[in-house]
């Protein structure tokens, strides 16, 4: 691509994600660096996107709070479209989990700080996740990304969650396509608190379907079943993540005022936040991806049609490896095709034979990822039998059957 984008130069990568590229940049007009975060494509080529773009841009441009990364300006050129933002030089929270439970609590009161402010003035965020916050070298909470996912629409969330990944914080009244306010997001803090405190997510499934039933009908468990926490912490996860929005907290401002009700003595500051951020910055590196052996247990689990745990692997790599194109690609098929099977493998008739069939066509694929050819050779030739007509077998005849 091209090093600079309009007044921007791009000075590198700092991550990738569903939605596109965020790059270190410096403004070239005032000498500063930002941000920069480029719209995939397919995005930017939509005017309706690119429409609630600029007013979620107007609208978080009000957003005016040292909990809140800042969202400078939106860049169009004919060729990309941009979002430039504060560059916050930080850790990614979920680079951090599991975490103390003084430490969590202190950084879910500087994130309802945000958020109460934000909802004060008629704006949602609509995509908290652990993703989405990070904590400076000062120890200072930065929520980021207002109104993105939204933007994006969310009529691709419910269809393409590898690509926006938020279906595990979705509250079940914008699942049902119910009127969303600020006791949304609450549910989703409740959600965020409960992966802050044990590293996992309140529910145990990567499935689609059963992700979206689960927040509509299940109720968490209890986080102290999972980590060793006071108990009185369950107490505002469970309300925060009440099904029916009007028994959940009815502000931000409410939910941070019982937490430091139930935790008078709670005085964790930003120098122990700073510190928490600084022993991550010394800790030993991910070190090099292993390519071999974690497609090796993906075939493994794929073969034995446990797609769950091939994804949680790949899931778990990607998050040391997020530069790894090939394995975020990966990851993405799977995903893709293990939530595909779920709805195809309901039905009956011509949607189970493709679940089938898209399962057969995984197995190649885990196959020609560990360069196993006569494992290629037997994938290949099950299609061939099975779905002779498939423009997929097709497809890989026009390729010698190579692996």
């Amino acid at each position: 691509m091209s090093q600079q984008i309009g007044q921007y130069r791009i000075l590198g990568e700092l991550g990738a994600g569903g939605m596109g590229i965020v790059y270190r940049a410096l403004d070239t007009e005032i000498q500063r660096e930002v941000a920069l975060k480029r719209l995939r494509s397919e995005f930017a080529a939509s005017a309706a996107v690119l429409e609630r773009f600029r007013n979620e841009a107007k609208l978080q441009g009000r957003l005016n709070h040292p909990n809140i990364a800042q969202l400078y300006s939106l860049v169009q050129t004919p060729d990309a479209f941009c979002i430039v933002m504060e560059l916050v030089d930080g850790v990614v929270v979920k680079d951090l989990l599991p975490l103390h439970w003084e430490h969590a609590a202190a950084i879910l009161l500087q994130v309802l700080d945000a958020l109460g402010f934000a909802h004060n003035l008629g704006v949602l965020h609509r995509d908290i996740k652990p993703e989405n916050i990070i904590i400076d070298r000062r120890g200072m909470v930065k929520v980021m990304d207002f109104g993105i996912a939204y933007a994006v629409g969310s009529e691709r969330m419910t269809r393409e969650k590898s690509l926006i990944g938020t279906i595990e914080y979705m509250s079940p009244e914008r699942i049902l396509g119910k009127p969303m306010d600020g006791r949304s997001d609450i549910y989703a803090l409740g959600i965020l608190f409960f992966e802050l405190l044990s590293g996992r997510l309140p529910f145990d499934t990567s499935n689609e379907y059963d992700l979206l039933r689960w927040q509509v009908e299940s109720n968490a468990p209890s986080v102290v079943s999972v980590a060793d926490v006071p108990e009185c912490l369950d107490t505002v996860i469970q309300r925060a993540m009440r099904k029916d929005p009007t028994e959940r907290y009815s502000s931000c401002s409410e939910m941070a005022a019982e937490i430091r009700a139930l935790m008078p003595e709670l005085t964790v500051s930003c120098e122990a936040l700073r510190a928490v951020v600084a022993a991550h910055a010394q800790a030993p590196e991910a070190g090099i991806f292993d390519e071999k052996q974690c497609y090796m247990q993906v075939k493994q689990f794929i073969d034995a049609n446990d797609l769950g745990s091939a994804e949680r692997i790949l899931t778990t790599e990607l998050n040391r490896h997020p530069r790894e194109a090939q394995l975020r690609y990966y990851h993405t098929v799977v995903s893709s095709a293990q939530s595909q099977i779920a709805r195809q493998g309901e039905s009956s008739g011509d949607d189970r034979r493709q679940a089938e069939m898209t399962l057969d066509w995984l197995r190649l694929i885990a196959a020609e990822r560990v360069a196993d050819r006569m494992a290629c050779g037997r994938e290949l030739e099950r299609l061939s039998k099975t779905f002779p007509d498939s423009a997929i077998t097709q497809l890989l005849h026009a390729r010698g059957q190579e692996c």
